[in-house]
């Protein structure tokens, strides 16, 4: 059957250029990483794909179903960078391994029937949408989209068959028995792009019955947006990431409809989670993976987990999704606030093992794991900001039939470097947008005529960026370079007029030849302290909300006057980490010398934290008691996985 797309209504601000990138950097580095090692790995996609084979999510209403789809959309996003016929070929086949699951209904489950729409099955689902859409939108054989479009529609009829508010049929919200729903809630986002795929009517009533159904059982977290009273950590349901994902699916039901509402209902939720909730390392929650007013509670003492790495991966996707929406510097800002911190220090280059895993099989007297030592996980799930260390959990871990496994945060991460890449370079109607300042070059076509730039820089470790634009032949448009928030001096060196504009530095005009612009952003150390509060009411605390749905309950906690004796320093975009190999323990009391009110400090010039240890940033400082101590950047802190690191530095010995 042929299908019509639907056209968006709405047109973003900013759109993903048409353009070739080749980077030396940060980037790259991660996604030629991830390429290798964990995402041309067939066997790794033969056996997330028996898991719809194998059905044994049902038996203990696990999740193992979204690691396919969560990894397939990662791979893509990779895949439109590096343009690997190795890794194009690995998800072509995977995607081929994974239509041969479906029932004869059409049905495509990792739980079996006598077990399905409870728990995490409409989540496991939606991610084999998602991750067949992804992959269509790269596919260039015609008649294997056209396959696709049939797997997709008949996988989601069956879905459409069972869910809904009809006779004999299941509530969205009621399917699971986890966070009121959000999580089954968040198929609205594949479900919108099956609209958009098709032209179907059943699908676009489908996605206007979730929204209707407000995104939670008892609590419409839409129009809680909208109504902007509240912060997302006091709706009453407060787990992030899926909470983010249903409002990825609102955008795009806005992009489809144009109703403005929705527009609203988004970006306040994104603004209202930076104001509540993210840390100095660019994520949130600091009780479990929750949203709990993190922003201000980030140096309480918890032994549990936080700061997950797929809450950071999930943050920075929404950011994306905003900056299209509005062409708003903020959201930017927050995207490489996340990738330099969070994400690059959750990204294992290193390939350690993970300590929680041994102790995990010992005490559940697993035995006999599959090649326990060889599986290798490219993410940690979890990052301290107080003294703690990295590598002491799992994230989402699940054992499969064969006694191997696999985390949740390992499959969502490759997406955080892929959106980075993508939204590094942008077009809007005007011309050229520079997020970020990668070393390499970018060659963008406009008007079939062909756009080069080229960024010769150390940043993020520098804060000198050189950029060469070229245009063999005359091209008229803007060129907009970011000036990150945070750099307040910056010094602009170029012969080419421009002017600032909502935080960009916007060059106007024709271009032919070449056109050099150096930007000197501010390297002064950044000084945050925590935020002073009485007593808070947040949703973390585990409840029954009926026999068979656990939610979150309100409690009350209370400012510990310690938790004020912290500081958090950052140079660009890197937040400064305590590593306890150069010398000084992070649980030491830090204190710093300074000069006109500016901390002083000198750049080291070493890159390696000790011999074998890599590092962006090494710089050293005096305290006031005249000691001197070095501090690293964030994210190449203890990457030992045995070594205390902190964000937030003590002002007290603790």
């Amino acid at each position: 059957m042929k299908y019509t797309k639907i056209p968006a209504i709405t047109k973003d601000i900013l759109r993903f250029a048409d353009m070739k990138q080749q980077y030396t950097g940060c980037a790259d580095e991660a996604s030629r990483f991830l390429e290798r090692e964990q995402l041309c790995d067939a066997s790794l996609w033969t056996r997330f794909v028996n898991q719809y084979r194998d059905r044994i999510d049902g038996e203990n209403r696990g999740w193992r179903g979204e690691y396919w789809g969560k990894m397939m959309r990662g791979a893509v996003l990779v895949y439109e960078y590096t343009h690997s016929d190795t890794l194009y070929d690995v998800l072509t086949e995977t995607v081929r391994d994974m239509m041969t699951t479906a029932d004869e209904d059409g049905r495509v489950s990792s739980f079996t029937r006598e077990t399905e729409f409870d728990a995490w099955d409409l989540w496991s689902r939606k991610y084999v949408l998602l991750g067949m859409e992804y992959y269509y939108d790269v596919c260039k054989d015609e008649e294997l989209k056209a396959e696709i479009v049939t797997f997709l529609c008949r996988a989601a009829d069956h879905i459409l068959l069972h869910i809904g508010n009809g006779e004999g049929q299941k509530r969205i919200t009621v399917a699971s028995r986890h966070w009121r729903g959000v999580n089954s809630s968040s198929i609205l986002e594949p479900i919108v792009w099956l609209y958009r795929l098709t032209g179907e009517q059943r699908y676009f009533d489908f996605a206007t019955y979730i929204i209707e159904e407000g995104g939670a059982d008892g609590i419409n977290i839409f129009e809680l947006a909208y109504e902007n009273t509240l912060y997302p950590y006091q709706y009453g349901v407060t787990k992030a990431y899926e909470m983010i994902s249903c409002f990825e699916g609102l955008i795009e039901y806005y992009r489809l409809t144009g109703i403005e509402k929705y527009l609203t209902a988004a970006v306040n939720f994104g603004k209202a989670i930076l104001a509540s909730d993210i840390t100095v390392i660019g994520t949130a929650g600091c009780t479990h993976e929750l949203f709990d007013h993190s922003g201000a509670r980030q140096t309480a003492v918890y032994e549990g987990i936080m700061q997950e790495t797929c809450v950071t991966v999930t943050w920075m996707k929404y950011c994306s999704q905003l900056l299209r929406l509005t062409g708003e510097r903020v959201f930017a800002d927050c995207i490489e606030h996340s990738f330099y911190n969070a994400y690059l220090g959750a990204l294992n280059i290193e390939r350690k093992e993970c300590p929680y895993i041994k102790i995990k099989c010992a005490k559940e007297k697993i035995t006999d794991p599959k090649n326990l030592a060889d599986i290798f996980l490219p993410f940690d799930s979890y990052s301290p900001l107080i003294p703690g260390k990295r590598g002491q959990k799992v994230g989402g871990l699940q054992y499969m039939k064969d006694n191997s496994y696999y985390g949740c945060c390992t499959c969502i991460g490759a997406a955080g470097v892929g959106i980075f890449l993508k939204t590094a370079v942008m077009r809007d109607r005007d011309g050229i947008v520079v997020n970020f300042f990668e070393n390499g070059s970018s060659t963008v076509t406009i008007g079939r005529k062909e756009v080069s730039i080229k960024i010769e820089t150390a940043y993020p470790a520098d804060s000198a960026v050189r950029i060469k634009l070229s245009a063999e032949r005359p091209t008229s448009f803007d060129l907009k370079l970011r000036i990150p928030a945070w750099s307040k001096d910056t010094e602009i060196v170029t012969d080419a007029p421009y002017e600032i504009k909502d935080g960009y530095a916007v060059f106007s005009g024709t271009w032919v030849g070449s056109t050099e612009i150096t930007l000197f952003l501010d390297s002064s150390i950044r000084v945050t302290r925590p935020i002073s509060w009485d007593t808070d009411v947040i949703w973390t605390a585990g409840t029954k909300v009926t026999p068979t749905m656990y939610s979150t309950a309100p409690i009350t906690v209370t400012h510990q006057p310690e938790d004020d004796n912290y500081i958090s320093l950052a140079r660009g975009p890197l937040v400064l980490g305590a590593d306890s190999r150069t010398g000084k323990a992070a649980s030491s009391a830090f204190s710093f010398k300074t000069t006109d009110g500016e901390i002083d400090y000198r750049i080291t010039g070493e890159t390696e934290i000790v011999p074998g240890s890599p590092c962006r940033l090494k710089l050293e400082f005096e305290g006031e008691d005249g000691e001197r101590f070095r501090l690293v950047d964030y994210a190449s802190a203890g990457r030992d996985w045995d070594t205390e690191i902190a964000a937030w530095l003590p002002t007290e010995e603790r």
